[in-house]
């Protein structure tokens, strides 16, 4: 029988629903070790909780000392958030201490993780496509910039999500504004901007292999196009597929990761442009879009690492996260997207997590008092 520790050391709700993907599974126990205000324990789908502290130090020893005391007894440790992939990959110099606990297996590529400029020197050493990037800590000179560089960009601080920590620059002439409202400036990416179509992913990897996977087209987001989504239209591609089993290969990926590629039509290219190797709000909603994580993990848990064949790949299905677009509907006065939700659009109903009473009272309770607010 399977045993999975989840950890997280922030307060993101999108770590909410991960211990219902794993019981779902059949996973014998489902234990999350975090702080007693995390969103981990506002579910009833796990079995014991292992109260973190809030502080750095206390936290990472307190996780390597629980791994370590019986390094097998655990069958999975999945770090759900940056915050704790940044400490532990900082932490950890065992090379066994770090297969078990970070999201890749391959520590030689460890920079990739929660790190812009990690990801785009890694994908330059498997001559992944990403937009030609410059790392501004070497090249601080706007002359040599521009040569380097065609306009507009994106600057990108090391360590960011959500879309903070991104600024879009239109032009040479900008650029000391846009560097003025970059809060830390060292490994800060200088990045091409590409346009076409955003591709939104979720993946679900074990030891390089790629077990299942959702892309989807963005719908709506919550504020602009490099803040959070509210509303997802998924469907499978077979070409992304490829791309992500050669970069879960390539990197070592050993997890869920979060990955968005942007596909230039005209150069009929995908250009990688984020990989987060967590867990995202997105992930528990794969139960409707018919390849569910719950399946890829029963596979896993039977030593069947193969990837889940497209049984229709022209099938496109939408999804929408309840909280988050009813809070975007209200911020933008979408009246149109309220009435989807009043009047079960599209079966939107059955986005709403009835399912489990705890995390819907506690989700509708911060819905209240974002409204309010």
């Amino acid at each position: 029988m399977y045993n999975v520790l989840l950890v997280s050391l922030t307060g993101f709700d999108s770590t909410a629903e991960i211990p219902f993907i794993f019981k779902s599974a059949g996973c014998k126990t489902v234990d999350v070790f975090c702080n007693s205000q995390s969103w981990l324990l506002s579910n009833k789908y796990y079995n014991n909780w292992i109260e973190s502290s809030v502080e750095h130090e206390p936290f990472k020893d307190h996780l390597i000392s629980l791994v370590e005391q019986d390094i097998n007894y655990y069958d999975w440790v999945l770090l759900l958030d940056d915050a704790s992939v940044k400490l532990m990959n900082e932490s950890i110099t065992s090379e066994e201490l770090f297969k078990k606990i970070l999201p890749i297996n391959k520590i030689e590529n460890r920079e990739i993780l929660s790190s812009k400029l990690g990801l785009s020197n890694i994908c330059q050493k498997y001559n992944i496509t990403t937009p030609r990037y410059l790392n501004y800590s070497d090249i601080d000179d706007i002359a040599t910039i521009s040569q380097k560089l065609h306009f507009p960009i994106l600057l990108k601080e090391d360590y960011s999500f959500s879309g903070i920590g991104i600024q879009y620059c239109e032009s040479p002439e900008l650029l000391n504004d846009c560097l003025d409202k970059v809060r830390v400036k060292e490994n800060l990416v200088l990045q091409e901007f590409i346009k076409g179509e955003d591709i939104g992913v979720e993946a679900l990897f074990r030891n390089g292999e790629l077990i299942t996977y959702n892309c989807a087209e963005v719908l709506k987001y919550m504020y602009n196009k490099f803040s959070f989504t509210t509303r997802r239209l998924y469907y499978q591609n077979n070409d992304v597929a490829q791309l992500l089993k050669t970069l879960g290969k390539n990197v070592g990926l050993n997890g869920f990761a979060s990955v968005q590629y942007i596909y230039h039509p005209e150069r009929q290219i995908y250009y990688l442009i984020e990989v987060d190797a967590r867990t995202n709000s997105w992930m528990p909603y794969s139960r409707f879009t018919g390849y569910n994580f719950t399946d890829g993990i029963k596979r896993i848990m039977q030593g069947d690492l193969s990837h889940t064949a497209e049984a229709d790949p022209g099938k496109k299905i939408e999804v929408a996260i309840f909280d988050r677009d009813i809070r975007r509907c209200v911020k933008h006065r979408d009246v149109k997207g309220v009435f989807a939700w009043v009047f079960n659009y599209k079966g939107y109903w059955r986005f709403i997590p009835f399912y489990d009473l705890k995390f819907f009272g506690r989700i509708v309770r911060k819905l209240f008092r974002d409204l309010i607010n």
